[in-house]
């Protein structure tokens, strides 16, 4: 396994301390086939699949009980949803963080900074505290308290930026001038640590693929996740195709969806003002390209959701003893938008909906979605 630059063809040794190319460029993993003796059967979570993800010794691996995420099988809203909010800092992103940063401490990294618009921060400063990692971690001043709260309370260093997603990044990116920047966006560690909600569905389907998965899509690391994982699953005759992968998006950035409606290899950037869906407020994804390669391989799509569709999809969701955040209920909102467009053969009989985030990372949004009136004064 080694890392492979996606603009000059430049490749590197996986113990070569980059979070991008030397000329500038995005760098991958490059791909490798599964084999049923790749998966730790006496193990659960992330490192069951530890043979297939970049090596880290088990001496430096970080565990904080991640556990397989339940699928459960909701025929009322005819979809079965993977529960990755149930995850330790409450949200999917712990896959990547879990993989990223044991193998920072597994190289010797003291100290990193990041951006985020929350979760992927929460994750990773959580990991950065089990490992004795300083963490700083920019984001945005205005998203969820709860987020923020998180980060700050295992210990990271919180930097609020004004302004947008952006902001957040860019000056993430001048601090890393001194400093290794751990970009869950940038880093491949991050989404090969991803990749392992894919298989987890398919061992928990009976080694079969469903016909198809949704998932919110910003910067888009759960969808080349997934792609990575059914690609390993193709290249090792586990499986015949992959499933459709559907990344859904907001309509207040939808990036994505409009490069794929257009026929664009490269996506351009989408703003039209506030969206619920905080984590997928995205502008131009770092690895569009990928995401849009990535959709297409699987004969997948993009599809954007108004922000009413949203806010059903909390409330549906939270008043069937689902609770979690609006971006994460943005998969179950595009299930509703497919099937309002008459679009349900692109789900096919078997769709998955992966529930991202805890509805308790966005308490106040959420409880004025249901009662705007009821919150006290405090």
């Amino acid at each position: 396994m080694r890392y492979l630059c996606t603009v000059c063809g430049r490749d590197y040794e996986l113990s070569t301390l980059l979070w991008r190319c030397d000329c500038g460029g995005i760098l991958d993993l490059i791909p490798v086939p599964m084999t049923l003796a790749d998966i730790d059967s006496r193990g659960s979570g992330v490192w069951r699949y530890a043979n297939l993800l970049p090596p880290v010794p088990p001496e430096d691996r970080l565990v904080l009980g991640e556990q397989m995420t339940p699928l459960i099988d909701r025929s009322d809203l005819g979809v079965r949803l993977k529960l990755d909010y149930l995850l330790p800092s409450g949200s999917y992103k712990d896959r990547g963080a879990c993989v990223l940063v044991s193998r920072l401490r597994h190289l010797g990294v003291k100290e990193i900074v990041l951006d985020s618009s929350g979760n992927a921060g929460a994750a990773i400063s959580t990991y950065c505290a089990a490992g004795s990692i300083g963490s700083r971690v920019f984001v945005p001043a205005g998203n969820s308290p709860g987020k923020l709260a998180q980060i700050a309370a295992v210990g990271a260093r919180l930097e609020p930026v004004p302004g947008l997603r952006t902001d957040a990044a860019a000056a993430a990116m001048a601090a890393a001038a001194d400093t290794f920047y751990a970009s869950h966006n940038w880093h491949p560690d991050f989404i090969a640590g991803l990749a392992s909600v894919g298989w987890e569905i398919w061992e928990q389907l009976g080694r079969r693929v469903p016909s198809s998965i949704l998932a919110p899509c910003g910067n888009g690391g759960i969808i080349l996740g997934l792609s990575r994982a059914f690609d390993a699953l193709v290249r090792g005759g586990l499986i015949e195709a992959a499933p459709r992968i559907v990344a859904v998006q907001s309509e207040a950035f939808d990036s994505i969806a409009d490069a794929m409606e257009r026929g664009l290899q490269e996506p351009q950037p989408r703003s039209h003002g506030h969206t619920l869906a905080e984590g997928i407020a995205c502008e131009l994804p770092v690895r569009g390209p990928q995401v849009l390669a990535a959709l297409r391989a699987s004969e997948g799509l993009a599809i954007a959701v108004t922000e009413a569709q949203i806010r059903d999809a909390v409330l549906s969701l939270a008043s069937s003893g689902v609770y979690v955040e609006p971006t994460a209920a943005v998969g179950l909102a595009g299930v509703t938008g497919l099937r309002a467009r008459g679009l349900d053969a692109m789900l096919g009989d078997d769709p998955v909906v992966v529930l991202t985030g805890s509805g308790l990372k966005s308490g106040r949004t959420v409880a004025d979605l249901g009662s705007p009136d009821w919150w006290p004064d405090v």
